[in-house]
């Protein structure tokens, strides 16, 4: 019988293909930012592992352990420094991205499975992997991405709700307001000037702190009139606070919010307590949560202080 050619440059690039993304995934799940270059490190030692098991004399590399501290490996090189808390998740995560890609090639295998491809894919292991027609791997890379776009959003939504509403302090000068907030994945506002995150927060929490100014427009009822609150703040010393973000949610494309630099944000997550003066504060007159769990939406990226720990 004829032996099946391996062609490891294949082998290399179709796994470094597939780790860059399982990585991409994990960082859009863990919600923390890294490079691309530390995503292709991460991939390189996959790659390259790849490689290496399929040589007889380093059948050694076939071993749970040995794979299981490879994985370790790639995650660390793609995401360190992190909390040991954090590592571990990210692991998790890793491990969560590589199933769910191999289970939606298999499922394309049991569905096709009177195919020569597919009956190749499940028997062929290495000459297998490298004779897949490339659809495989944009079914793979459609499962990470999916998962990596909106796995992360229903995660938070469906099973940690409760612990991403988070108390948060918000300063403006001497005076406070304090509320709860809750940890909007899909938080995704920043401040058109200085690119900074916009947290949104409710009128009525605010309204303490606020001068008489702002608080004549938000009083009158229905939509305030930020022209004629602009004009009004120009003559105080919170001018310089002011900033107009724009924002397009359901029913409303071109939308703007009024928004306000604070001196300080300061958030109480879990046993840590971040404090930060990189946000702006959005005032949204309406009520958020008609059952007034949370009346403030907290974007994530205020939180990786915390989270890399």
């Amino acid at each position: 019988m004829e032996q099946p050619y391996v062609y490891i440059d294949v082998v290399f690039l179709i796994n470094f293909f597939m780790d860059y993304l399982i990585l991409w995934a994990t960082a859009r799940l863990l919600q923390v930012r890294t490079g691309r270059g530390r995503l292709a490190l991460g991939a390189l030692v996959g790659a390259t592992y790849s490689v290496f098991i399929l040589f007889p004399d380093y059948g050694f590399l076939f071993g749970l352990s040995v794979k299981f501290a490879y994985s370790l490996a790639i995650v660390a090189a793609a995401f360190f420094p992190l909390g040991f808390r954090r590592f571990l998740q990210a692991a998790g995560y890793f491990y969560l991205v590589s199933f769910t890609m191999g289970g939606a090639m298999l499922g394309g295998v049991y569905l096709l499975r009177n195919t020569p491809s597919a009956y190749q894919a499940v028997n062929g292991v290495v000459s297998g992997l490298v004779n897949l027609p490339y659809w495989w791997l944009v079914v793979a890379a459609a499962a990470a991405y999916f998962l990596g776009r909106w796995g992360s959003a229903f995660i938070r939504r469906n099973f940690l709700k409760s612990s991403w509403k988070v108390p948060v302090v918000i300063s403006f000068g001497n005076r406070q307001a304090e509320t709860q907030a809750l940890v909007d994945t899909g938080n995704r506002l920043t401040d058109p000037l200085t690119r900074v995150p916009v947290m949104i927060a409710e009128y009525r929490i605010l309204e303490p702190v606020l001068p008489l100014e702002m608080k004549i427009e938000f009083e009158a009822g229905g939509e305030p009139d930020l022209d004629k609150t602009l004009e009004r703040l120009a003559r105080t010393k919170w001018s310089s606070r002011v900033r107009l973000i724009p924002f397009s949610s359901i029913g409303k494309h071109h939308g703007m919010l009024l928004g306000l630099r604070p001196d300080e944000v300061v958030i109480n997550y879990g046993d840590r307590m971040i404090k930060t003066k990189e946000v702006i504060v959005g005032i949204y007159s309406k009520q958020l949560c008609p059952k007034g769990s949370y009346r403030a939406l907290l974007p994530p990226d205020l939180l990786q202080p915390a989270m890399n720990a």
